[in-house]
């Protein structure tokens, strides 16, 4: 049985770094985030329309069942539909119904969510809207995940230490190698 593991968080917390440093370690895979390259290439003025969106969250699940087969023991998954629903929220302050039901089952999907911290310097690139953006969506994030009781665990600190934070969250590190 393949285990999944979704990474959350605002632009630019490192959460492609994480989960591929991951795929990488458990010699495994991930399903990368297909709304940053169609974003790279359909959005006009910065923005995507709503239908574009439910698409890009439709196309995120498909991605994430296809690749299930090839995985090894776990998942990677670098977004997931809540944060295609955030995205939508943020820009058009509302969502299509079909989106809101993909952003509200999408935590049935994964067996751990992990919120990747804004500790980390950000990487200022024309497709990312800022340093303020990073820190509300990262707000939204916790706050959300809070008070709808979705359990998570915080990655934080570099690339070391947040990967130690997962393999720990995934049993597959003992206490005292996370503390070294």
């Amino acid at each position: 049985m393949i285990k999944k593991i979704v990474f959350l968080g605002g632009p630019s917390t490192g959460k492609t770094t994480l989960s591929e440093a991951l795929a990488d370690k458990l010699n495994s895979i991930t399903v990368p985030e297909y709304g940053r390259d169609y974003w790279l290439q359909h959005q006009i003025d910065r923005r995507l329309s709503p239908e574009q969106l439910l698409h890009i969250a439709q196309t995120q699940n498909l991605w994430e069942n296809q690749s299930a087969s090839r995985a090894n023991k776990f998942l990677f998954c670098d977004t997931n539909a809540f944060t295609t629903w955030h995205f939508a929220m943020h820009y058009h302050q509302t969502a299509l119904p079909e989106l809101e039901r993909l952003a509200t089952q999408c935590w049935q999907r994964y067996d751990l969510v992990v919120l990747c911290d804004d500790d980390i310097p950000y990487d200022d690139t024309w497709e990312r809207s800022g340093d303020a953006n990073r820190q509300e969506f990262q707000a939204f994030n916790l706050k959300y995940l809070k008070e709808y009781g979705i359990k998570y665990i915080l990655a934080s600190g570099d690339i070391k230490q947040r990967k130690q934070t997962v393999l720990k969250s995934l049993g597959l590190v003992s206490v005292e190698i996370c503390t070294n």
